[in-house]
């Protein structure tokens, strides 16, 4: 039982921003702060953080709380282990008794086999350390690799002895079940003759302790030092178990998480030594998927952290061909993902004994590559790269790992990228890039509603729905310039942000004045007749619209408290940004960039004026296409007349706005 004024004390140390932070990467907005909710599977961050109200909220899944019940449901802890857990964060003393025999038979499942696999730990450890055969054996193969006793000690490393039940009667000596040992995956079982036979599942290895996100040790690895025997496995590590997820898992992220947040970078590797020698190296923002292939829920895992994931395999054909299978599914994630190749005899752990800091972070910066030139540079030096059907074969493959990204400019920006390097024509593998996601999405689909996946039925249906996109929006795609969802988005964006903000307007033929940026957008707008397609952005304009007629000057304070409605309220979130954030303009799909800033109106009012032409283009191009659509069913000279007259006139004004732009589409 934990005292009532010892609770007090840990919920006035916790502050909220502290607690998430160690779990969600946030970004501050304002007096708050926002991150992607670590409740669900979002793209857009809906996640809130009030360090005022000492509170979270997520708009989208609607979990919220303080800092004792984010802790309990990020961690499925109880509110006794949520309480422990915050008293070790701030380093307040809860005096507890250790459990009775009886006690620990009356604990959940769960948290008895947390109780022995924390034992396990410290026994291994103390058998390293305190025994004559752990230090001749298992510490001195650690000194060997190179491991201070920092190092160990920072990774709970240790040694299970050759006797085959010394786990075992250790356990039971201090009241732990051999059911519960069982469970842990810390012993085997097996039925004889002569009835059960118990033996401990990791004797004769050195061992590596696998902790969670938040510290407790869930599950081990173990090592054996007979490598010249043949019939034993050079690797022992744990069975799945209730505490235990290996595809939920990364080996170092609880030393590594505050590494990875601070770098806004994880460097991904594969094994327990490749990470210890690198921390050892001093780089800490290093986990490693353990040999496993790496999965979706490991990847979430490393994005409550960081966007930015730079991996390292062994130089191998076989660490080559593991890095190329990991891309694509952080890709698919919205992962910035980067490959290093180091040399075809190095792995991580010998890269970075043999290699100081400084020239392990040099070696990585100099080497490490996007996955498209990482995967072309791979094409390139194959001989035979000539042979148009390999070629073929290797550009489909592209496609379709540029598929799996969700953002569209991004996309754009790899597409352009891939033909500039390959040299062959854009719009062939935006056209193949858009079949392939179009399969993706429908293949998707079928398996949320539980149909069959016939794959003639879903090529047809991909070709279809790309047929299907408006001609004009494929033929802008295929050109690289935005959509009209993109631009809408970009003006909330310019108001939420700056609507406040004041400009110097100068229109040819009339006095120069000075405009907030939210009248000079709802004066352009208004002007042009332009009202905004998508139905979401239409409501958040409108609503902010009607609070700039009843009050210009308290809009932007009174924006955030004033939505009923939890989509627009999870819009306005998406829209913050204390970052200036780049121009939707492109050329040719390089980024055409206005840094907004503070100090600088002019830039904010040409970043302003550009969003609003860009808009104009998209919708006299659009209207165009409707007349012309109109003139190929006209059957009367005198309304073709007409029609031709209008569309001279669009072409007039579409010149002007892309010279004013300085691009120029055909």
């Amino acid at each position: 039982m934990i005292k009532r004024e010892t609770i007090e004390e840990i919920e006035n140390a916790c502050r909220i921003e502290e607690v998430v932070g160690d779990f969600v990467h946030l970004s501050k907005r304002g007096v708050n702060f926002i991150g992607l909710c670590p409740f669900h599977n979002e793209k857009t961050p809906s996640f809130i953080v009030s360090p005022a109200k000492g509170i979270y909220k997520c708009f989208g899944c609607g979990k919220a709380g303080g800092s004792i019940q984010f802790v309990m449901e990020h961690e499925h802890y109880s509110y006794v282990e949520a309480l422990r857990y915050l008293a070790q964060k701030y380093g307040i003393q809860v005096e507890e008794t250790a459990p009775s025999p009886e006690a620990l038979q009356q604990l959940n499942e769960q948290e008895a086999l947390y109780a022995v696999s924390e034992f396990a730990a410290q026994f291994f450890q103390q058998m390293l350390l305190e025994t004559s055969e752990g230090r001749s054996i298992g510490l001195s193969y650690f000194h060997e690799r190179g491991f201070s006793d920092e190092t160990i000690e920072k990774f709970r490393l240790g040694y299970s002895p050759a006797d085959r039940s010394a786990l075992i009667h250790a356990a039971l000596k201090n009241g732990y079940t051999t059911e519960n040992l069982e469970k842990a995956g810390l012993i085997t079982v097996l039925q004889t003759e002569e009835g059960e036979k118990k033996s401990d599942r990791f004797h004769e290895r050195v061992m590596f302790p696998v902790q969670n996100f938040s510290g407790r040790v869930i599950a081990f690895g173990g090592r054996t030092l007979r490598s010249n025997d043949k019939k034993i496995a050079k690797y022992v590590n744990s069975p799945e178990t209730e505490i235990y997820h290996k595809s939920d898992t990364l080996y170092g992220i609880f030393q590594a998480k505050n590494a990875i947040r601070k770098a806004d970078k994880c460097l991904l590797v594969e094994g327990y030594a490749d990470v210890i020698s690198m921390h050892q190296a001093g780089i800490e923002n290093v986990v490693a998927s353990s040999g496993t292939s790496l999965t979706t829920n490991q990847i979430r895992l490393i994005k409550k952290l960081t966007n930015e994931v730079t991996v390292i395999y062994d130089g191998d054909d076989a660490g080559i061909h593991a890095s190329e299978r990991a891309v694509g599914m952080m890709l698919k994630e919205g992962m910035q993902v980067r490959i290093v190749t180091l040399p075809p005899e190095d792995d991580p752990d010998t890269f970075a004994r043999a290699h100081g800091m400084q020239e392990i972070l040099d070696y990585i910066a100099l080497n490490e590559k996007d996955f498209l030139r990482f995967r072309i540079a791979r094409f390139q030096q194959q001989p035979d790269n000539s042979d148009p059907l390999k070629r073929a074969t290797f550009i489909n493959a592209v496609a379709a790992d540029i598929a799996l990204i969700p953002d569209m400019i991004t996309v754009s920006v790899f597409v352009k990228q891939c033909c500039e390097m390959l040299n062959m024509p854009e719009n062939v593998l935006l056209a193949a890039v858009n079949k392939i996601r179009a399969k993706n999405y429908i293949e998707a689909r079928k398996r949320a509603e539980g149909l069959p996946e016939d794959k003639t039925e879903v090529a047809e249906e991909a070709d279809a729905l790309t047929v299907a996109l408006p001609k004009e929006s494929q033929e802008l795609e295929k050109q690289g310039f935005l959509t009209a969802a993109e631009v809408e988005r970009n003006i909330l964006f310019h108001l939420v942000n700056y609507g406040f903000k004041e400009i110097h307007v100068e229109e040819e033929g009339e006095e120069p004045q000075v405009m907030r940026v939210d009248s000079y957008i709802f004066r352009e707008m208004e002007r042009d007749r332009l009202q905004m397609e998508n139905s979401l952005y239409l409501r958040f304009y409108q609503h902010y619209h009607q609070m700039w007629e009843e009050d210009v000057t308290t809009v932007s304070e009174k924006l955030s408290g004033s939505f009923t409605e939890d989509d627009l309220y999870g819009l306005y979130t998406s829209l913050l940004d204390v970052k200036p954030m780049p121009s939707p303009l492109w050329k040719n799909r390089r980024s055409y960039i206005h840094t907004i800033d503070d100090r600088n109106t002019d830039l904010l009012r040409e970043d302003v004026r550009h969003v609003l032409q860009t808009y104009r283009l998209l919708q006299l191009r659009k209207l165009k296409a409707d007349f012309s659509e109109q003139l190929k069913a006209e059957t009367q000279d005198e309304d073709a007349m007409i029609l031709l007259y209008k569309i001279q006139k669009i072409n007039k004004v579409i010149n002007a706005i892309e010279q004013q732009l300085g691009v120029i589409y055909r």
